[in-house]
């Protein structure tokens, strides 16, 4: 609101300084063109514009000016003493008789006509005798009284105007002259003369005093002109002060939408924080969940791992014992070989299936490769085999601790899981503590805007209700000083006047109602309401016919209109017709074939429509003639202007230069049809082209022999052809 009201306050202020500027442009044309004619001394007559010229070149010396511009006259007597001067406003003064004389010898060579000279050194002053005068009603003044000059000037001035008396109108001057005998010449401020001897001139006279009031109103303006120019400083000094004004509101109001922006950037970025802070939550607590499942997955592995690893140490174990037993009796029964190799068979067969199941229960096939080996080994040699399964017991156990250490590794991982996931939720738990004493911040800027807001309404509400008052005290008021006036005549300072003091107001109510009982029961009468009625109905008669009068002339200027128009396109189109056809007959007889069309870009509305012309010369594809050459689009042009003139012939006809952008053969085709056309139509034309020249009957020619002297040529062809009995050859 506060930007809106400062860009008001500076569009009025820019609206005032434009108007002031507007005033200084006119006022400042005014001075310049009363200075310039000041400076030629317009008004004047030719022979004192003359000798003042040529003083103004030092040619003629010791003129000092015309009267009328010698000496200033308020503008109140203006009227009066160019009436006094007459024609002397324009005679010249001179220093001496001989400046005088040079000024006459000069105008006299040049023919410049007559001026009267007034000499400083020979002039001399009048003395007004009839003192008396000044005490007569009406006297305004002598005339050299009432006007300002140099001091050097006084003997001129007093010859002038010293006998004239200036009175204020014409009774008063018919008074004083009939007194005084008609002795001396009196002017009245308004330009009327009572003439020595009884002769009256006056009539109406124009307010402007011409040559006097120049200077007066070139002074006044100049006077304006200070005033203005001051008015102006000012403006132009309100309107900065506007212009800062509305540029520190639009910056205020930047600042603060920049604030706002920046607050709702905070908001958005705290916002974009904590949905982050969320996922990267919701994320640690789904990896956290995966982690447990690999885990738990983990720990059922182990647990498998060493069931297997025990039920394979199970096994070793009862292997052992039969391989001890197998070679007890491989000792003592050397003669069973048979017998123990097959009992051997069955022993490497239940080892391998041994075997077989620890790989089973490993999933590895290197692991049972392995034992297979170890088995066929401890067939070779039974001792050996024992460390063998030690190893691979060792090997289990390894296994074992490897997963152990996988597992305390993964609890580390899942421990530091966890650490991390407590400084997550630390600082959500930051996050939302900051957001939420934002939010605070951003509720009590609010809360605070809103009562400002909610002040701000109840004191516009305030101040509208006790301008609301005001404005019912200023009608009641209007409306019991209009009653005091209307039922009672009196204004409100003649009501303070009568004012009694009430002492019983139940009295003084109940004598009111009385009066008011009295006055009502007269009635209310006005005489004048019929001649009014009439008055007013005289006025609704006339101004009803008035109306009905212009809506009658409007519907006949409309039907008017449409029948005009409906002529002029009946007319436009016939015409056209013939020109279109008249110009394809014209361009095939000008190009020695082709066609070429005109055509309206709207049938419908041929009045406002626009007209093509396509042209398709010999030889060539039909197209607008805008994208014909600039000799086509002449030749063309010609062929229109001519078929023009065969529908609508002209007396006479003057081309100037059209045949400049044709080529030698079209300019003969152009003469040649220009000939045929001279039956009907005598042609002026203004040429260089020795074609059109053949052409033509008679021949003007301007040459300049001389510098500055001009001569004009003649040659008569047909003449020529008659003295040399020549026939001119027509191609």
């Amino acid at each position: 609101m506060r930007l809106n009201s400062r860009e008001k306050k500076a569009r009025d202020a820019e609206g005032a300084h434009r108007g002031l500027q507007m005033d200084e442009n006119n006022l400042r044309s005014r001075i310049r063109m009363l200075t310039e004619m000041e400076k030629l001394y317009e008004g004047y007559s030719k022979s004192v514009k003359l000798v003042m010229g040529e003083a103004d070149r030092g040619s003629l010396h010791g003129i000092h000016g015309p009267v009328a511009g010698l000496l200033h006259v308020p503008d109140e007597y203006a009227v009066a003493i160019e009436i006094a001067l007459g024609s002397a406003m324009q005679n010249l003064v001179v220093d001496t008789e001989d400046n005088a004389k040079k000024a006459i010898s000069y105008l006299k060579r040049r023919d410049g006509g007559r001026c009267t000279f007034l000499p400083l050194s020979s002039i001399r002053g009048r003395t007004f005798q009839d003192e008396a005068v000044v005490d007569e009603p009406g006297f305004v003044g002598l005339g050299d009284e009432l006007i300002t000059f140099d001091k050097q000037y006084a003997t001129v001035f007093s010859s002038l105007l010293g006998g004239i008396v200036i009175a204020q109108d014409l009774d008063r001057a018919v008074d004083i002259a009939r007194k005084y005998g008609y002795r001396f010449k009196i002017v009245t401020l308004d330009g009327q003369v009572v003439n020595p001897g009884g002769s009256m001139t006056g009539g109406s006279v124009s307010r402007s005093a011409g040559i006097l009031s120049r200077a007066n109103e070139l002074e006044r303006l100049n006077a304006q002109m200070g005033d203005l120019e001051e008015k102006l400083r000012q403006s132009a000094r309100a309107l900065e002060e506007a212009v800062r004004e509305r540029t520190a509101a639009a910056y205020e109001l930047e600042t603060a939408q920049a604030q706002q922006r920046e607050h709702e950037n905070a908001v958005l970025q705290l916002s974009e924080r904590l949905e982050s802070a969320q996922r990267a939550l919701q994320e640690a607590q789904q990896h956290q969940q995966v982690l447990q499942g690999e885990l738990e997955q983990i720990q059922a592995r182990n647990a498998q791992t060493q069931a297997d690893t025990q039920q394979a140490k199970d096994r070793i174990e009862a292997l052992e014992g039969s391989a001890a037993a197998i070679q007890a009796q491989a000792e003592t029964k050397v003669q069973g070989q048979t017998q123990l190799q097959q009992t051997l068979a069955e022993l490497s067969r239940q080892m391998a299936e041994g075997n077989a199941q620890l790989a089973a229960l490993e999933g590895e096939k290197a692991a049972s490769e392995t034992a297979l080996t170890q088995l066929e080994a401890l067939h070779r040699d039974i001792a050996g085999d024992r460390a063998q399964r030690l190893r691979m017991i060792a090997d289990f156990q390894e296994k074992n601790r490897a997963h152990e250490q996988e597992i305390v590794e993964k609890e580390q991982q899942l421990q530091a899981i966890r650490d991390g996931s407590r400084e997550k939720h630390e600082r959500i738990r930051k996050l939302a503590e900051e957001k939420m004493e934002l939010e605070g911040k951003r509720n009590q800027a609010d809360r605070e805007s809103r009562d400002k807001a909610a002040q701000l309404q109840s004191m516009e509400r305030e101040v509208s209700v006790l301008e609301q008052k005001r404005l019912s005290s200023a009608m009641e008021e209007k409306q019991i000083l209009d009653k005091l006036w209307d039922s009672y005549e009196l204004s409100h300072a003649a009501a303070k006047a009568q004012q009694i003091p009430i002492e019983d107001m139940r009295a003084a109510q109940k004598r009111i109602g009385e009066l008011k009982r009295a006055i009502s029961a007269l009635g209310n009468i006005n005489l004048d309401s019929i001649e009014e009625f009439q008055r007013v109905n005289e006025r609704y008669t006339y101004f009803t016919e008035q109306r009905d009068d212009v809506t009658k002339s409007k519907r006949e200027l409309e039907e008017i209109i449409a029948q005009i128009t409906g002529e002029m396109e009946t007319i436009f189109a016939t015409q056209f017709k013939r020109i279109s056809e008249t110009f394809s007959q014209t361009f095939l007889e000008l190009f020695g074939g082709g066609k070429a069309t005109l055509e309206l870009e709207d049938p419908d509305d041929i009045l406002n429509c626009g007209i093509d012309i396509k042209a398709q010369p010999p030889g060539k594809a039909l197209k607008t003639i805008t994208l014909l050459s600039g000799g086509e689009r002449a030749f063309v042009a010609i062929a229109l202007y001519f078929a023009i003139l065969k529908v609508r012939p002209t007396p006479f006809c003057v081309m100037d230069e059209i045949e400049a952008a044709l080529d030698d053969t079209n300019v003969v085709r152009y003469a040649n049809y220009m000939r045929s056309m001279s039956d009907k139509t005598q042609f002026i034309v203004i040429t260089h082209r020795r074609g059109t020249m053949e052409e033509a009957d008679v021949l003007y020619g301007v040459t300049m022999q001389e510098k500055g002297v001009s001569r004009v040529l003649t040659i008569n062809l047909n003449d020529v052809e008659k003295e040399l009995h020549l026939e001119r050859f027509v191609q």
